[in-house]
């Protein structure tokens, strides 16, 4: 019982996180999951998958109450994702020791620091919920293919690649980048989840518990998102993404 209420209090964490900067919370979860509760890379990713679907789908919800998900958008990069998430989830299975820390300390590291620096750039109009009138959607679709798979492979449900290429890629305003990256995890989670489930690389305690936690935290998440500042949330995002990317790359020695 112990155990599970400390899983119930970490997934409400994750989901407060996860939901408020759309990462869905697999970058926590996946290092938790290795370092702290010694599961396998194959098993950290799985469970994570399953949390991180849990995470979006009561975010997601959040979300579209305040009318703050681009829907044209999410649909399409959804469905791109998913032929990625499931190619991923095998690819997975053959990663092991230092090439998994590797692969998740470089990609991490690299991409904070340039999330830190262009998050200074970012003004109070950044701060708006207003869609574009036209974005490049095949650009977006297409690059959903590659995010599915990455993150299905690092078990971090995509939204730490998403946000920052809906944001500057796409000019999409942060918040709606966050509000859309949540709904396109929610649907991306499950191809993910099924796939490392099917293979068994999910560990259905930790899953469940944090999963459910991570439901509640996610609503907190939301209303924390929708009235922070646009430069405050990718910052957070950089600083968390950095820090866990150090700490693989220390696994290399």
């Amino acid at each position: 019982m112990t155990g599970i209420l400390l899983y119930l209090i970490i997934g409400i964490a994750v989901g407060i996180l996860g939901a408020m900067l759309g990462i869905g919370g697999g970058i926590i979860i996946v290092p938790l999951m290795t370092f702290v509760f010694g599961a396998t890379p194959q098993q950290a990713v799985g469970t994570s998958m399953v949390v991180v679907l849990f995470n979006s789908l009561s975010g997601s919800i959040g979300y579209l109450r305040r009318k703050m998900v681009f829907l044209d958008a999410a649909w399409k990069f959804a469905l791109a994702t998913i032929p990625g998430a499931i190619l991923g989830s095998y690819v997975a299975d053959t990663l092991q020791g230092k090439v998994f820390y590797g692969i998740f300390g470089v990609f991490f590291a690299l991409f904070a620091v340039n999330m830190f620096y262009q998050a200074g750039k970012k003004s109070s109009k950044d701060d708006s919920c207003e869609v574009p009138a036209q974005y490049n959607w095949k650009l977006g679709t297409g690059f959903s293919v590659g995010v599915g798979f990455l993150a299905s492979i690092l078990g971090i449900g995509g939204g730490v690649i998403h946000v920052p290429m809906m944001t500057y890629l796409l000019k999409f305003p942060v918040k709606v980048a966050i509000a859309t990256s949540t709904a396109i995890l929610s649907v991306s989670a499950i191809a993910g989840a099924t796939s490392h489930a099917l293979m068994g690389h999910v560990l259905w305690l930790p899953a469940l518990s944090l999963g459910v936690g991570a439901c509640i935290g996610a609503q907190l998440g939301v209303k924390t998102a929708s009235k922070a500042k646009s430069s405050l949330l990718l910052r957070l995002t950089a600083g968390l993404v950095f820090v866990m990317g150090i700490k693989f790359l220390m696994e290399l020695f």
